[in-house]
């Protein structure tokens, strides 16, 4: 598990915006925030205070087109699901 992902783990809820907005942009790849609030059900007015909070936290980037991309590969996060909820099973 990435260093990254462990401090989202600690600084962010499993139930706030930003931590979904993280998880989306993870296995989902690049969105603008439109794209985001429309696959996610989260109002437009919730996923870009969520992603200015993750930009400033350095665990989204932002690309020229105002695209956004979680520095979290979706692999850590996976990882960390079979390492901590399957494997105790």
């Amino acid at each position: 598990m990435s260093k990254l992902w462990e401090k989202a783990l600690k600084e962010l809820s499993p139930r706030s915006s930003q931590f979904k907005v993280l998880v989306y942009l993870a296995f989902e790849g690049p969105a603008s925030p439109t794209q985001i609030a429309e696959k996610t059900g989260i109002s437009p007015g919730t996923v870009r205070p969520a992603l200015r909070a993750l930009f400033s936290k350095k665990y989204v980037t932002q690309g020229r087109d105002r695209s956004y991309k979680s520095k979290v590969p979706f692999t850590d996060i996976v990882s960390d699901l079979f390492t901590n909820v399957i494997r105790r099973d």
